[in-house]
């Protein structure tokens, strides 16, 4: 049970560091805030890596698995990561959480089919219907009233969707080349190698950014929170990860780690005052059933 509960601890790691960062996102640009976290989270895989493993291994690292680790970290990390915060200050979490973490599962689900020859199921056929239908019960809006959502007049739903869901292509991109660049590299490594890769290209893309953001005044705490939502996230959330992958295989893994939005709910809710409605419970046990099913 070593990788199925580490999958649902990585679940809520992931599901503290969303609630985190949607009350921190308008506060950062997304590619400098993403840029935080990464090096957060790097700092203390390589404060690690000298006790365990240690450095005399990163001589002996596989390079194809180094070339693998590195291409999950620019997809997943640098620019996945990048657009899902983006997508965070369009769209609520009780919105964008749910969508994130049930259309990564689903897209590997159907790439495996497609791509790999695995067999369709009737079981996976049920699934993927129920989180398609949990998945358009969260996203769109009900006949009644809404609540209100404290977005700037220039923020379009749509646009936070459609950002999520290609966050999550990304993601399930990125999950493939991970198991690759797993084979024969310790997991501290393989995500102390991957972290500062991804950081080198977001400190790229930021140079190559054509505008000068207005600059916005950071108080320490604002700092200090974001490097703790990259700590949580890449750090615990993903060693958690890649044991579930190492223990349970790429799709349980990536399965079992959607029940996130079970968490994030309750979080979001307690912590931003987020309103949920009754469409937004009910697509997210749609989703979280579906997965059972898929599984």
């Amino acid at each position: 049970m070593i990788g199925e509960i580490s999958a649902l601890g990585c679940a809520l790691c992931w599901a503290v560091s969303s609630t985190l960062t949607k009350s921190l996102a308008g506060k950062f640009e997304p590619l400098t805030f993403n840029l935080l976290r990464c090096l957060a989270a790097s700092v203390v895989f390589w404060g690690i890596i000298p006790f365990s493993p240690g450095t005399q291994v990163l001589t002996k690292v596989p390079q194809a698995a180094l070339i693998y680790l590195m291409l999950s970290a620019l997809i997943g990390i640098a620019v996945g990561d990048t657009i899902y915060l983006r997508a965070l200050k369009l769209i609520n979490v009780t919105v964008a959480f749910p969508i994130a973490q049930s259309a990564m599962p689903l897209l590997t689900l159907i790439a495996a089919v497609l791509f790999l020859g695995e067999p369709i199921t009737w079981s996976l056929s049920l699934g993927t219907a129920l989180v398609l239908v949990g998945v358009y019960l969260i996203a769109t809006p009900g006949r009644g009233p809404r609540p209100p959502l404290v977005v700037s007049p220039l923020e379009r739903k749509g646009l936070g969707i459609g950002l999520m869901l290609i966050a999550s292509a990304l993601w399930a991109i990125s999950i493939s080349f991970l198991k690759l660049g797993l084979q024969g590299v310790s997991l501290i490594l393989a995500n102390g190698l991957r972290l500062p890769a991804a950081s080198l290209a977001l400190l790229f893309l930021i140079l190559l950014q054509n505008h000068n953001p207005q600059a916005t005044k950071l108080h320490f705490r604002d700092l200090a929170l974001g490097a703790v939502t990259g700590i949580v996230a890449f750090g615990l959330g993903g060693f958690l990860f890649l044991q579930a992958i190492s223990y349970s295989g790429a799709g349980k893994a990536t399965v079992l780690t959607s029940s996130a939005p079970l968490f994030g709910l309750p979080l979001s809710v307690t912590l931003l005052k987020e309103r949920v409605t009754v469409r937004i419970v009910a697509g997210t046990l749609l989703v979280v059933s579906g997965i059972g099913f898929i599984v």
